[in-house]
């Protein structure tokens, strides 16, 4: 009988050692499997990240174009169906105009007309120009730009001042 159980007891250490021989490998393919899995989500993690980020710095990029246009007294403009109307009636467009594209400078002319923005909304948008140039970094050039091109403008040269003043802080 204790031959029988010795028997039994090398059995048990030989399948023992067959389980992890044998189940060694499999682990070692699991944990290299998992690991590439977890690479790979890393990878898309990386590119939605860029993905987005690319999608933010546009919609940013339209919001402060919109400021600009505030910044340069717009706020859009309007065309006119019946001044339209009233050109073609009087004459002032004719069927060559059609031919040689002059009825879009005859329109644009006479019948757009641009809103006219507020004083204190132009100065806020002009003010806001530089504050966002100097939070993002992808704004700071179009902000330099922008403030450079309004700089123009007689009306907005104190408020510029300022502006620039805001943009070249240090960070």
């Amino acid at each position: 009988m204790d031959a029988f159980l010795k028997f039994l007891i090398s059995i048990q250490k030989i399948s023992e050692a067959a389980v992890v021989i044998l189940g060694l490998p499999w682990a070692v393919i699991l944990i290299l499997r998992s690991l590439n899995d977890f690479r790979l989500k890393i990878k898309a993690e990386k590119r939605l990240q860029v993905s987005t980020q690319a999608e933010m710095d546009v919609k940013l990029s339209k919001l402060f174009t919109d400021i600009v246009w505030i910044a340069h007294a717009r706020a859009g403009s309007h065309v006119s169906d019946k001044c339209i109307e009233q050109l073609f009636e009087r004459g002032f467009i004719t069927k060559q105009d059609f031919d040689n594209n002059a009825i879009k400078h005859k329109i644009e002319e006479n019948c757009i007309y641009n809103l006219p923005v507020g004083v204190a909304s132009q100065e806020a948008a002009v003010v806001c120009l530089a504050t966002l140039g100097k939070r993002y970094e992808i704004l700071c050039e179009p902000a330099k730009a922008a403030l450079d091109s309004l700089s123009k403008i007689p009306q907005l040269e104190d408020i510029i001042v300022k502006a620039n003043a805001i943009l070249n802080e240090k960070r």
